[in-house]
């Protein structure tokens, strides 16, 4: 049997100055028994301290962080991270590290506005992941670039033995989907990374957004329930009066899907690329 066990930890609902929200940001330590390594890092200072205190509980070593996108709240609290274990390879596939060292600056300057300089600074890139295998202890975990999710270019990291799968923001898990970035054909490129997901036929999947509450085996919950959205929100597009319409015909859909923010501003731009006139 596997050594291997993981330790999620789900970031805050955060509050924006826009009276919009940012929805909660998982980590997750996966934790042998001597070696660890977390997947995506945080971005608010608390939360990447509380992340440190349970790397440190662990009683491990912390030899790699791996980026799973180039979204900055799954990897700005990597300087800091780096500072505390300097020892530790920060890694990503090659795309996502490209993307990473490419739009950084942009990143820094957005979120600092963004969240009114209350969020972490950061300049460390990780660098490329080019085999897409990590070692815990011995035992191998796969980086798997599956495609298209909120943005193109998503990795998941699995771990075969214990048949789980760190999925980033390729799974959501009762939060709303952001569709914002992307059309419908980015959409539909979604469905099928999430089908490729789901090929792995895990049995643990943690979401790169989800209420803390909520369990990380529930696979139709989780993978099941990322899809229908995307389904559901493609049919609804097409025949919402607008988007008030298409927020209020989602929620009746998902009525207990959290960060209503992602939602309206998915209804909005998606009709404005989609319904012009709408």
């Amino acid at each position: 049997m596997s050594a291997l066990r993981l330790d999620v930890y789900t970031g805050p609902l955060r509050q924006l100055d826009n009276g919009g929200q940012f929805s909660p940001t998982t980590s997750t330590l996966v934790i042998g028994d001597s070696e660890s390594v977390l997947v995506d890092t945080q971005f608010m200072r608390d939360d990447v301290d509380e992340v440190i205190r349970r790397v440190e509980s662990s009683g491990t070593k912390l030899t790699a962080i791996y980026i799973t996108h180039a979204h900055a709240d799954h990897y700005f609290g990597l300087e800091r991270l780096l500072e505390r274990f300097p020892d530790a390879r920060a890694l990503a596939a090659p795309v996502v590290a490209e993307e990473i060292a490419a739009g950084n600056e942009a990143n820094r300057a957005s979120w600092a506005e963004m969240f009114s300089g209350t969020a972490l600074d950061n300049t460390a890139i990780p660098e490329p992941l080019d085999d897409g295998t990590i070692t815990i202890d011995g035992e191998s975990v796969r980086a798997i670039v599956v495609g298209q999710a909120d943005i193109p270019n998503n990795t998941v990291l699995h771990i075969p033995s214990i048949a789980a799968v760190v999925a980033g923001d390729v799974i959501y898990n009762g939060i709303n989907p952001f569709l914002a970035a992307s059309d419908a054909d980015g959409w539909r490129g979604w469905l099928e990374s999430i089908a490729k997901v789901a090929a792995l036929e895990p049995r643990i999947v943690v979401a790169g957004h989800k209420r803390p509450e909520l369990p990380d085996d529930d696979i139709a919950a989780s993978v099941g329930a990322t899809a229908s959205f995307i389904r559901d929100f493609l049919s609804e597009v097409e025949v919402a009066d607008g988007s008030r319409d298409l927020v209020e015909r989602m929620q009746r859909r998902y009525p207990d899907n959290g960060n209503p923010s992602a939602l309206i501003l998915s209804a909005v731009t998606a009709l404005k690329r989609h319904r012009p006139e709408a």
